[in-house]
């Protein structure tokens, strides 16, 4: 008999599924690619109870599973846990019912236990378990990974009551060393400063990352040192470090501690460099803090490695930080580092250390949802009014269509798990040319002007113009910003560097493309080598403020309503 585990995530936000059958990584998926909300919905009191259905069905269907042969579910979220930790703080200015109240908290944690009622409901067979938060970040990023035994953190927003969890994998287990409580949260000084910046809460720690690397952490107008200003507010601790919340506020709307180090709050981002440095300061002293928990972590386990989760190991420059500033000579951390991650994690843990199978389940890349037949692909496209053909060669085409300047929306094989597209669903250029950024940003992203761009590279030709001297498997899910090698490098591959011009330090948040891991997408690499001499390609994700697409049908539409010149789906190729 088989055993069938399903994990979940939908307590927060992110809400996913993955499904494991004796223990092989089946599937996994975040709600939002079939629900095209992002980030699956918002993280409120009273929506804990909210399922992520349509992911929870693909991952059975991907498994061949019904619902009476599920054993075992894991909601990756404590709810008792929290309850005690979070009631009543007495923090100040939080609104009425919200986190951290009393009755927020208790509406929160009946959502969370009703959750579980229905998955019960869903699953009659199965026992359905309530995990630690952190504990499933931890899994996520330990227990599929290559070794046997690494140091683990985690860092994040909040879990329970945590916001950073340290701790050894040993084979099928993880044992806890230390953690870092609320009010604490590097991933909560991130959504503040987002905010009070004029991003939105979730998409804008991303943006502040790129903007943080296009300056130093001084201001050009005001001369303040923005990184010490940081330092006033994040101070490190023997324990980890420690967060001055009556300067953040987190739980509130108050900005007014934040107005004397970092000026009014914004009504929207601006391209100027003032608001640069801020990001510079929070990205600087975000290295110095992670640095210092993982020399720590180092100290206790003296491991050679270390696995990284929560959505802080999402900040690419801080993780090439830890390689180049910790003793850890080897640094994994998994593709969907966020929150949808520990619906993974919920899986693993329950298969490895609940159920106490020493075979631990393995992944060798993040191609774990949907794929779609040629018929449905051809069925999209004619029923969108367009008209495609099926070249011999479809890499070789499109490795033309680019090497010619063109923008190439490239949907092949199985959906990407996590928020980095990684070939299944990207949007590709022609990295070597100059005006390819500007055109991206503002013609088919239509987004800010700052944002950076990634480039897909074949393993044996990221040292031609990158720093690869340190271990690339976080690259292979684009979470590692790799130094470009000299002047000549960045003027050789323009749009895919990122250049501060305080300090000319040139970086490149580098996606490495094994052969085996996607076969399609690393022929099309090969052609392009063929063609320029490099074994590369500018990669971003296929969508249009958006998630990034999910079926064919996702596909058309966002191509269609774009500038892109063609659409590259499954054996198809349509042109503008």
């Amino acid at each position: 008999m088989s055993t069938v585990i399903l994990g979940v995530n939908c307590a927060y936000h992110e809400s996913s599924a993955c499904l494991l059958k004796d223990g092989d990584i089946i599937a996994a998926v975040e709600e939002e690619r079939f629900n095209r909300k992002k980030h699956g919905k918002s993280s409120r009191v009273d929506n804990a109870d909210e399922l992520p259905l349509a992911s929870i069905e693909y991952v059975l269907r991907a498994g061949g599973v019904g619902p009476s042969e599920v054993d075992h579910v894991g909601l990756s979220f404590d709810p008792d846990k929290r309850l005690a930790a979070n009631q009543d703080l007495g923090e100040e200015g939080i609104p009425a019912g919200d986190f951290g109240t009393p009755e927020g908290e208790q509406a929160f944690h009946r959502g969370v236990k009703r959750a579980g009622v229905l998955l019960r409901e869903r699953f009659p067979k199965a026992e359905v378990h309530f995990l630690e938060h952190h504990l499933c970040h931890a899994a996520s990023a330990f227990f599929p990974s290559a070794h046997e035994r690494a140091a683990v953190l985690t860092v994040d927003g909040i879990g329970e009551s945590a916001s950073t969890w340290m701790g050894v994998g040993e084979g099928n287990k993880l044992r806890a060393l230390g953690e870092v409580r609320y009010p604490s949260s590097l991933g909560f000084v991130w959504e503040k400063m987002s905010e009070h910046l004029g991003l939105d809460v979730y998409g804008g720690p991303g943006k502040l990352m790129g903007y943080a690397c296009i300056t130093d952490p001084l201001g050009e107008r005001t001369g303040v040192d923005y990184a010490e200003r940081f330092r006033r507010v994040i101070e490190l601790t023997d324990d980890g470090f420690q967060v001055d919340n009556q300067v953040m506020r987190f739980r509130t709307g108050d900005f007014s501690a934040l107005t004397p180090l970092f000026g009014p709050r914004r009504e929207g981002i601006v391209d100027r460099f003032e608001e640069a440095s801020i990001a510079s300061g929070l990205q600087t002293v975000t290295e110095e803090v992670m640095v210092h928990l993982a020399r720590r972590l180092h100290q206790k386990t003296g491991a050679e490695a270390l696995c990284l989760a929560g959505g802080v190991a999402l900040n690419c420059v801080a993780n090439a930080a830890l390689l180049r500033h910790t003793p850890f000579r080897l640094l994994h951390a998994e593709s969907a580092a966020n929150d949808a991650g520990t619906a993974l994690g919920a899986a693993c843990l329950l298969w490895c250390q609940v159920l106490g199978n020493t075979r631990r389940p393995r992944l060798s890349h993040a191609y774990l949802g949907p794929s779609y037949s040629e018929r449905e692909i051809d069925a999209a496209i004619r029923a969108a009014g367009l008209t495609a053909r099926k070249p011999d060669d479809i890499a070789q085409q499109c490795a033309q269509l680019i090497e010619e300047g063109g923008v190439v929306a490239w949907f092949q094989g199985r959906l990407e798990f996590g928020p980095r597209a990684l070939g299944g669903r990207s949007i590709l250029a022609d990295p070597s040319r100059f005006d390819v950024r500007t055109r991206l940003n503002a013609k088919v992203k239509e987004r800010e002007s700052f944002r950076p761009f990634a480039p897909s590279v074949l393993p044996e030709d990221v040292c031609l113009h990158l720093d690869a001297s340190y271990d690339l498997d976080a690259a292979e899910y684009m979470l590692l910003a790799l130094r470009v090698r000299d002047r000549r490098s960045a003027q050789h591959i323009p749009a895919v560097v990122q250049e501060n011009g305080s300090t000319g330090i040139a970086t490149s948040r580098a996606h490495v493309v094994r052969e085996d891991a996607h076969p399609a997408y690393a022929r099309l690499l090969r052609e392009m080598k063929a063609r320029t001499g490099l074994g590369m390609v500018l990669n971003t994700s296929f969508n249009i403020s958006e998630p990034i697409v999910c079926s064919p049908e996702d596909a058309v539409k966002t191509f269609q309503r774009s500038r892109m010149d063609a659409l590259a789906i499954g054996p198809f190729l349509v042109r503008r």
